[in-house]
């Protein structure tokens, strides 16, 4: 008997029981008739991957570790670009923008019909789209993703992490800028996130996040620990070697310090429950259509439901200027989801 799973139908509202192929797969997704008689398909080439991939997927799901290898590096780069271009939403990012300049047309008060440039692809022309797409950039998005910080993450006992139907999320804290967008797999500070199991969070750090932590970390601990123990030294109630002493016990009882050594041993950073609610939101924002809660419970994702629908109204409104920033084909979301992290836990990152 195949994997049951708790799904939430997140147009519908809905939960329900069900394999987790029906929801996570879609026969024939990456075939297109050429001719009458002449069938297209990658799957051979996506089912390699899978093949690939599969062995390793398992063994980050049982021994909750990284290697940090190489090699292993280069199949989660692989593995994050691979599960981020190939889902639905993706592929059908291109009708969705063409929906917006479309709009944005005819607030102008123009005819689209009339308009060159605007795409207008039916079913067959999206998927067509899409496949070339997946063969065209993955290569491009696997290079991306190896310039990141990989890192797992675990949840605390009685909670799980959701997984979505475009598993893939980001997360920025950092502004987005006029120049510049914050959401995309190559963009500064960002944290792309990538649920394995419901107890096992593949995170994806720009190596400037981590930067920016002990930073931020190290400012402080001088602020207050070197500062003290400065005062007492001029004061003559500790020596020089004490001073140094007492500065190094503060920075081995770091919080982000124990972090950044658990991380490049390849050990799980343990988050707490809001942590959690924070990815678990990002999963049901990003998605489709579905999500997927172990635990049966989707009160996060219900939650998300009304701001999904929020964001689709405020898009419609929108005007053009700042498409490009917004939606863009590295990502294929548009996104409040700086917000949407926000209302369900200040930072995605851990905890510091």
């Amino acid at each position: 008997m195949k994997e049951q799973v708790h799904v939430l139908d997140l147009e519908a509202g809905k939960s329900f029981p069900t394999s987790i192929d029906n929801i996570m797969g879609e026969r024939r997704y990456n075939e297109f008739w050429v001719d009458d008689d002449v069938l297209a398909t990658i799957e051979p080439w996506t089912g390699r991957i899978e093949s690939h991939l599969a062995p390793i997927i398992e063994r980050i799901r049982a021994r909750k570790t990284l290697e940090r290898t190489p090699e292993e590096i280069a199949n989660l780069a692989f593995l994050m670009a691979f599960q981020f271009v190939r889902t639905k939403g993706m592929r059908l990012m291109p009708e969705r923008i063409d929906a917006q300049l479309r709009r944005h047309v005819k607030r102008m008060g123009f005819d689209p019909a009339k308009v060159d440039g605007l795409m207008n692809l039916d079913e067959v022309g999206l998927k067509k789209e899409h496949i070339r797409h997946q063969v065209q950039n993955l290569e491009k998005y696997v290079e991306i993703m190896a310039e990141k910080e990989f890192f797992l993450m675990t949840p605390p006992d009685g909670r799980s992490f959701y997984i979505g139907d475009h598993p893939v999320v980001l997360h920025n804290d950092e502004p987005r800028t006029v120049h510049t967008g914050h959401l995309g797999i190559g963009a500064a500070y960002i944290q792309i996130y990538l649920p394995l199991s419901s107890d096992v969070l593949l995170c994806a750090y720009d190596k400037a996040v981590l930067g920016q932590m002990m930073k931020a970390s190290d400012e402080a601990r001088n602020k207050e620990v070197a500062g003290y123990a400065l005062s007492k030294l001029i004061a003559g109630e500790i020596s020089a070697a004490q001073m140094k002493q007492a500065i190094d016990a503060a920075r081995d009882l770091d919080p982000v310090a124990a972090m950044i050594k658990a991380i490049r041993a390849g050990q799980p950073i343990a988050v707490g429950p809001e942590q959690v609610e924070c990815y678990n939101s990002l999963q049901a924002f990003f998605a489709h259509r579905f999500v997927i809660d172990p635990d049966d419970s989707f009160a996060v994702a219900r939650d998300i439901i009304g701001e999904r629908k929020s964001v689709a109204q405020d898009e419609q409104a929108a005007e053009l200027e700042g498409l490009a920033a917004k939606h863009f084909s590295e990502t294929g979301v548009s996104i409040r989801a700086k917000q949407i992290g926000a209302k369900h836990g200040s930072k995605a990152r851990p905890a510091q």
